[in-house]
């Protein structure tokens, strides 16, 4: 798996990682309905000019990075640059230890940002499943899968994403 180059790369871009069942829309999900919040998102990425997406979805262990991209609208396509590696097991790190597990998405993130970028990039992942992050994990902003990212959540998604793109672009 190969990281795509953005046009734009900057190596302090923030990392956008990105789920799609609950958080793009609701879980379970009529497949005529899926992506129905995707819009929501993809208005605040519009506004920001250093975030890079990578898909921390599980649907990445079924569609490759191109078929995930026809996902997002034209304009967006270019940020989404990769998808995170799997933990189950890894080729420089053996086996994962059970108590990490539970938290492997986060795992999954950071394993990425090791693999690709400086240990002091800024990151943010939006997921429906807090518990596969550390508690009160910082870098998360939590949705409700039932309902996916609601419109109450843009703002909070744009301050979250404005307070780490500030920090590098200073």
């Amino acid at each position: 798996m190969s990281c795509r180059v953005n046009a734009h790369n900057r190596q302090m871009n923030c990392i956008l990682f990105l789920d799609f069942d609950g958080v793009m829309h609701p879980d379970p999900c009529p497949k005529k309905s899926f992506f129905c919040q995707l819009p929501l998102i993809e208005v605040v990425l519009r506004e920001q000019s250093q975030v890079e997406i990578v898909v921390s979805s599980s649907w990445r262990y079924d569609h490759k990075l191109p078929e995930l991209l026809a996902i997002f609208s034209p304009d967006i396509r270019s940020l989404v640059i990769d998808v995170t590696p799997s933990v189950a097991r890894t080729d420089d790190e053996g086996w994962i230890p059970p108590h990490l597990l539970q938290h492997h998405r986060e795992w999954e993130c950071r394993k990425w940002l090791r693999q690709h970028r400086s240990v002091d990039t800024p990151w943010l992942a939006i997921d429906d499943v807090s518990e596969w992050f550390v508690p009160d994990c910082e870098h998360l902003l939590v949705t409700s899968s039932e309902l996916g990212f609601q419109s109450a959540q843009v703002p909070i998604l744009r301050e979250m994403l404005k307070t780490r793109t500030e920090i590098f672009s200073n």
